[in-house]
């Protein structure tokens, strides 16, 4: 039976675990308090920070919080950056921050390509940065995004002293099945919402005839005529796990997670409309597969581009593996899926019938990363 996963209680126990190469032990400790539940660390960034704080010239720790510190000094400022700069600009005062690297953790709990959790866990050690404010700056800072950021010379080698040992810290626990229901609900609101202005909008469409009787004319045509789906359109995403389910990858049982990660993310636009995205990343995103680029002209012949994406899947450990990686974009493109998409259309080659069927609604409407 797979227990379900508390993030407080995960941050704790992933608080107290010594970092290890290989990180061994977080995964022992992971899967010693959840036995029914399968970790794997399947990628692994490089070039994460957090956690800013600040230190005095001496060392002495002024605050764990950059923001909640410079937030106070604005308002005793009357919020007035440049006045938050004139008041410490001479202290001495040093950012301090977590750097390292963020490790991708899955934990399927069901059949479903997206029914698996996503651990996003920090580790790195606590090190001085940089100086907080240039007394001799010719800019000074002009806002809150100024003083966050700091001026642009960081310490070099010699001066990064490093503050505390690397710890592991969870940074968030994503339930992917529960965040790819509510991008689609958000989607779904937001184009509601939206009806409105576009049963307004219009196409100015000129018809022009050729021959000794041509002419033009020209017509409004409403752009819901032309897009009549536009309300029930679905979110990359979502596509992108009903392809997997749905192609021989899902049918042979080979489950997302094992072969991907879900780079999320939640924030508000400019209008203040609530916005989610997923975008997919293979295992070692940061370059360790050592996989092909396939970029096919739009007249290759489909045989031997068919045979270039057969060698693909075989690198990659799992049939239709190419298509996957088409719709991410970075190694295959689309003109690889038209030409063979064209092909099967022609009767020229032949694919199993469930990634005939992915691949046809692909080409018919095209979606990617």
């Amino acid at each position: 039976m797979i227990e379900l996963l508390n993030q407080k209680e995960l941050a704790a126990i992933i608080a107290k675990i010594p970092v290890t190469d290989g990180h061994e032990e977080l995964l022992t400790a992971l899967h010693t308090r959840y036995p029914g539940t399968e970790f794997r660390l399947i990628s692994e960034w490089a070039g994460r920070t957090w956690d800013a704080g600040i230190i005095d010239a001496v060392g002495n720790r002024i605050t764990d919080s950059l923001a909640t510190w410079i937030n106070q000094e604005l308002i005793a400022a009357g919020g007035d950056a440049r006045e938050v700069w004139n008041r410490h600009k001479e202290s001495g005062l040093i950012r301090t921050e977590r750097e390292g690297s963020v490790l991708y953790l899955t934990a399927p709990f069901g059949a479903d390509p997206d029914m698996f959790h996503q651990l996003e866990i920090e580790v790195g050690p606590e090190v001085a940065t940089q100086r907080l404010f240039d007394p001799k700056a010719m800019f000074p800072p002009e806002d809150r995004h100024d003083l966050l950021s700091g001026p642009s010379l960081v310490f070099g080698e010699s001066e990064r002293q490093i503050l505390a040992p690397p710890c592991y810290h969870l940074d968030q626990l994503v339930n992917v099945r529960r965040f790819l229901r509510e991008l689609v609900e958000v989607e779904k609101a937001n184009r509601l919402a939206e009806l409105p202005e576009m049963e307004k909008k219009v196409v100015h469409v000129h018809d022009i005839y050729l021959g000794p009787d041509g002419g033009q004319t020209s017509r409004d045509v409403p752009v819901l005529e032309m897009c009549p789906d536009w309300l029930n359109w679905l979110p990359p995403a979502f596509r992108l796990f009903q392809d997997w389910q749905e192609s021989s990858a899902g049918r042979g049982g080979y489950r997302f997670c094992d072969h991907w990660w879900a780079q999320t993310n939640k924030w508000t636009d400019h209008e203040g409309r609530r916005r989610l995205s997923i975008i997919p990343q293979w295992v070692e995103a940061d370059g360790g597969l050592n996989l092909p680029k396939i970029t096919p002209d739009w007249e290759d012949s489909p045989y031997s581009v068919m045979e270039m994406l057969l060698q693909f899947d075989r690198q990659s450990g799992y049939p239709f593996a190419w298509f996957f990686y088409m719709v991410h974009g970075n190694r295959i493109s689309h003109s690889a899926g038209s030409v063979v998409a064209k092909a099967i259309k022609e009767d020229r080659l032949r694919l199993p019938p469930c990634d005939e069927a992915v691949l046809l609604r692909w080409d018919e409407r095209q979606y990617g990363f």
